[in-house]
């Protein structure tokens, strides 16, 4: 029998919208930009809007990270969003994130994390 973690016991937090976690749900794996860096590994999902934690992890396995010039010069102008880096200090990075549903190494809870907190 393999012994899995359970998910109460993962300490990195990572905040995900609304919409990122009904992807990583349907698809099994989402992408992510954001100015603040994580590390690879397994995070415990919190919903952004609702600020309560979810009943599942993610593991990140991706990471890049680009400067607002850097992808202009290689993509042009055009091509890229300058409203991502309105949180960034100029000449600084922002970072890609690529990750999956977390199923191998965390034991998922059958109920929602409401009935949690209500009982």
């Amino acid at each position: 029998m393999e012994e899995k973690l359970d998910i109460s016991r993962i300490g990195n937090i990572i905040e995900l919208d609304p919409y990122r976690i009904d992807e990583t749900i349907q698809n099994g794996n989402s992408t992510l930009v954001s100015p603040q860096f994580y590390n690879k590994g397994v995070y415990r999902v919190k919903n952004s809007q609702k600020k309560q934690l979810e009943d599942f992890a993610i593991n990140v396995d991706k990471i890049e990270a680009a400067t607002y010039q850097g992808l202009v010069d290689e993509f042009g102008k055009e091509c890229v969003d300058p409203r991502l880096w309105d949180d960034v200090p100029e000449g600084s990075v922002v970072f890609f994130y690529s990750f999956k549903l977390e199923t191998t190494l965390v034991k998922q809870h059958s109920k929602k994390m409401t009935e949690y907190m209500e009982a």
